[in-house]
């Protein structure tokens, strides 16, 4: 890639492509050079806000102005379409989560970004959150020690804006990738229920079980919660540990423990006397998720790598995993 400024397109300038672009427009060395929305009253107010071509189909958009890359933040039901065009013209792909509305979509995704040697880089944006970059430097170096459970929880209202995903796919696949992420494998067990409270046609409450040899997790995400809860809870053999996605906070509960045994005529084994535990507040510093996902892509590029987007398809997997009622 050249030393010059990135040209880039946003393709869908709605609720996150605003957030693209707003960002991009940040960063000195990318030049919008469009964006593409077919809703024509959103598209002229981004395009009238940061003084960038408007267009209202994004073929047209990628043909004039040849970008050398796009975020893509369409629905997800047109994810495969958008990203499959560009990858097949040429043009490298950042792509809003989830990576397509079915498996066999992604799995082709990912075959074209390889195939034509381009890079593919799907937006699970809280692997760019400080305070999980944090936990997981802390779970590698076993501060924790072995750990046992793990719970996730990611509620609130329901977003208008979501039409065409549930809420598994929509949402509890954030927590599903960071599990996975911050342990660094795949579960061996997968249970989960879905449920349609006020949603005729989509689920909108999912709570899924997970099992990682040794490890539990569970995920809870809904649209039915009248707060928004988007937090991370682990518990390990050496302490206890609460995460807020929102606020970037850690709280970290070091165990203070005395292990004693216990023998019976017929029994013996160990116990352990607590006492108070060391509560420590970690210190992260604060950045915007999407800027730091925005700025990895970019040092992808100027470095010539490429990624493997294939968590992407294992979170899919996952989030996809039909309900045993």
């Amino acid at each position: 890639m050249s030393k010059g400024k990135f040209k880039v397109a946003v393709i869908g300038v709605g609720n996150m492509g605003k957030n693209h672009v707003r960002t991009y427009a940040e960063i000195s060395e990318v030049e919008i050079v469009g964006v593409a929305d077919t809703n024509a009253e959103i598209g002229k107010e981004i395009s009238a806000m940061y003084k960038v071509p408007q267009y209202s189909d994004y073929r047209e958009m990628v043909e004039r102005t040849q970008p050398n890359f796009v975020s893509v933040c369409v629905p997800t039901t047109l994810h495969h379409d958008v990203a499959k065009y560009c990858l097949e013209h040429n043009v490298n792909v950042l792509l809003e989560k989830p990576i397509a509305y079915t498996l066999e979509e992604g799995k082709e995704l990912l075959f074209l970004a390889k195939k034509n040697n381009l890079h593919l880089m799907v937006g699970h944006i809280e692997r760019f959150n400080p305070a999980v970059r944090r936990v997981k430097e802390m779970l590698d170096r076993g501060e924790l020690g072995q750990l046992t459970a793990i719970m996730a929880r990611r509620v609130g209202g329901f977003p208008p804006q979501i039409k065409d995903a549930n809420i598994a796919v929509d949402l509890a696949i954030h927590d599903i990738d960071i599990v996975n992420y911050i342990l660094g494998r795949l579960p061996a067990n997968v249970a989960v229920h879905k449920k349609r409270n006020h949603a005729e046609r989509r689920e909108d409450s999912v709570e899924f079980f997970l099992q990682y040899d040794g490890t539990s997790a569970y995920i809870q995400a809904n649209w039915i919660t009248p707060v928004k809860i988007r937090k991370l809870n682990i518990t390990g053999s050496e302490g206890y540990l609460e995460m807020d996605y929102v606020n970037q906070q850690i709280e970290f509960y070091k165990s203070r423990y005395e292990k004693l045994r216990i023998e019976t005529s017929d029994y013996s084994d160990f116990i352990l006397r607590f006492s108070e535990p060391d509560r420590v507040v970690i210190a992260v510093a604060k950045k915007e998720p999407l800027r730091e996902e925005i700025l990895c892509f970019l040092n992808d590029l100027r470095e010539g790598k490429r990624s493997d987007s294939t968590f992407a398809l294992d979170a899919l997997r996952i989030a996809l995993t039909p309900s045993k009622t």
